[in-house]
């Protein structure tokens, strides 16, 4: 068996830490999470920071941040000429050092059938690309059936989103996902480590279980929702229209406390089921004799409010929204730990090179999980606002004009805005969130850099004609 570990990535789509045993959830029950999180380390807090698909899972393959990548919203992707800038993905670097890099599920790419690095993909670019032909229409199709749009299902307009899917259990998509994943682990020959991601579809919406598994969770039981504020009702507007477009076809503007019941039995049920989908390829990998050798990382790329502040989804920087599970299972030396130091999405890049014996790369702009920081900042950019977040305060600025302060330690359901009563938590947080902005900025304008014009000896930039490379090659 190879001296270096497998690496296997689980990332459900939309998951919020709070909905899973080990982090207090008691009415459902994710035993097979619970497990990971029982022989690994569990951070309490882990934030994604940019709490939006394309643009969380974009700085995860890159160690970017969004304002430096300049994906910070879900219509656009990583510039194809990335290469000769010298950013590459962590599944390019950790190919060209010997592992055999794989990709099941969604990814959320543009166009979706891009290979990133990833050598072998097996795409289900579900659940609301029903129109996408990738493999899991093919398998949809071979059996006569087709992917569904959530309003297509029962009970989608009634409970705003909670339906059920009527698919055969074997083509629930995550399921269909998990079993792709476990026959891939089976076929693997040899000792050539492997890193692995596999992109669960849920439990993002539609909250479409199988009608047959809801009686597996107390409705009554779900934890109920937080309150709308003064704050979260400045997004509304924005939040109503952009849910009444065609990929949801939902209408918001009022959201009663039992569809918010509803939304959270379907999410809940869900998440169950995803535990048995964690457990059949840990089992998996334990049958083929692969798992002592593995490291695990299980997370999620956001959060999903579920009705807190009135809202749904995610995209705004309250903690349902920008939470995520992380849990890191190394089952070379397995190990219980509870990290309390905050960690960030674009801690996965170096900790994958790092965990592979790969040399530290310039681009990354996270740190290696190995290297917590209790006083740690953590910054967020989206097309709609900024963030920056302590391990007390947080500090908001959004496009639509609103601003605020938050004390997550006195005040955790960001129910109070402070903005005005500290200044000096602002400023020193308006100070460091200025500096993460401009080191983004200059890191994603570097292609328009021109290194000869700094003073250079005499030679052909002094001559007529002289050609500018573009775009610049970044630090070595």
């Amino acid at each position: 068996m190879s001296q270096r570990p497998n690496i296997l990535f689980l990332l459900p789509d939309q998951l919020r830490p709070d909905f899973l045993g080990c982090y207090g959830a008691d009415f459902l029950k994710t035993p097979a999470i619970d497990a990971l999180a029982a022989k690994g380390t569990r951070w309490e807090t882990a934030i994604s920071p940019s709490p939006i698909c394309v643009p969380a899972r974009a700085s995860m393959m890159t160690g970017q941040h969004a304002h430096a990548t300049g994906i910070t919203h879900n219509l656009c992707w990583l510039r194809p000429d990335r290469h000769a800038m010298g950013i590459r993905t962590w599944p390019e670097i950790l190919a060209g050092a010997g592992y055999r890099t794989t990709a099941i599920g969604k990814m959320h790419f543009y166009p979706w059938d891009l290979s990133e690095g990833f050598q072998h993909r097996v795409i289900a670019e579900d659940k609301r690309h029903i129109h996408v032909r990738d493999d899991y229409h093919h398998a949809l199709q071979a059996e006569g059936l087709a992917k569904l749009h959530g309003k297509e299902m029962p009970g989608y307009y009634e409970t705003k989103g909670a339906s059920t899917n009527p698919l055969p259990d074997h083509l629930q998509p995550d399921r269909w996902v998990a079993h792709r994943a476990a026959e891939h682990l089976r076929s693997l020959k040899g000792d050539q480590p492997f890193a692995m991601m596999v992109g669960f579809p849920g439990p993002h919406c539609p909250y479409d279980p199988p009608a047959d598994a809801l009686g597996r969770v107390d409705p009554a039981a779900m934890p109920a929702a937080l309150p709308r504020t003064e704050e979260s009702e400045t997004h509304m507007p924005g939040h109503i229209a952009g849910y009444k477009r065609d990929w949801a076809d939902l209408d918001y503007s009022e959201l009663t406390d039992a569809q918010i019941r509803a939304i959270r039995h379907h999410y809940a049920v869900s998440v169950e089921r995803l535990d048995e989908d964690v457990a059949l390829l840990i089992d998996t990998l334990r049958d083929t004799g692969r798992l002592d050798n593995t490291i695990i990382v299980f997370a999620s790329d956001h959060g999903d409010y579920l009705g807190d502040f009135g809202l749904m989804g995610k995209g705004f920087f309250h903690e349902p929204s920008i939470r995520v599970p992380l849990i890191v299972a190394d089952f070379r030396a397995p190990e219980a730990r509870v990290e309390s130091a905050p960690a960030s999405l674009l801690d996965v890049f170096p900790s994958f090179l790092d965990w592979a014996g790969v040399a530290p790369q310039p681009q990354a702009q996270g740190r290696r999980l190995s290297d917590p920081d209790p006083a740690r900042c953590v910054a967020g950019a989206t097309t709609g606002g900024f963030m920056l977040r302590d391990p007390r305060w947080k500090l908001v600025r959004y496009g639509n004009g609103t601003e605020a302060l938050f004390d997550l330690q006195s005040d955790p359901g960001e129910q109070v805005n402070l903005l005005g009563q500290h200044p000096e938590v602002r400023q020193r947080l308006d100070a460091e969130l200025s500096r993460s902005l401009l080191e983004g900025l200059a890191a994603g304008h570097a292609d328009k850099n021109v290194p000869d014009a700094k003073s250079p000896p005499e030679g052909a930039f002094h001559d007529p004609f002289w050609q500018r490379p573009y775009p610049a090659h970044g630090p070595d």
